[in-house]
């Protein structure tokens, strides 16, 4: 799949979908499957809740860590955390050795020494949910940064 090919499909994503939350969903799917993530993989379904947890949170949230994002995993889909962790784990590096390098490079960003090996289970879901980012947008994020910005330049004058 090439870079166009990638575009044109996040383009029929924003005007197929108008609900938020089935466009985050459809985005989500997509952009996994494009990375080569197998639905039919157990991790597939951690890391799509994983995402999404990320996603739906507050933007001063958003540093998500282990400590909060395994036991929400845990509760949701009635599973221990290294079975999380193991499962995940496996679906990140069936999808690395499937992968083709440059939509690796294109469509993540990563190039040279990342390819070689799979990155972890959180850098991932960041590498994953910064992607859905850029594809729909994000009107929290963009008003918290404006809400940053001003109380920095309040602060410091030599940013105006």
């Amino acid at each position: 799949m090439t870079m166009e090919e990638m575009e044109q499909m996040e383009d029929a994503l924003r005007s197929v979908y108008r609900d938020p939350d089935m466009l985050l969903n459809a985005t989500i799917n997509t952009i996994m499957r494009t990375l080569g993530v197998s639905a039919k993989l157990l991790g597939y379904r951690y890391i799509f809740l994983a995402v999404r947890f990320i996603r739906t949170r507050p933007p001063e949230l958003r540093s998500t860590t282990k400590q909060e994002l395994y036991p929400y995993i845990e509760k949701c889909m009635n599973t221990t955390k290294p079975m999380i962790m193991r499962t995940m784990h496996y679906a990140i590096t069936h999808a690395w050795k499937r992968a083709d390098p440059d939509i690796l490079y294109s469509y993540l960003g990563l190039r040279g020494k990342n390819l070689k090996d799979p990155p972890g289970n959180l850098e991932f879901i960041y590498l994953v949910a910064e992607r859905v980012r850029l594809i729909i947008g994000d009107p929290m994020w963009e008003e918290h940064y404006q809400r940053v910005m001003a109380d920095a330049r309040k602060r410091y004058s030599w940013l105006n």
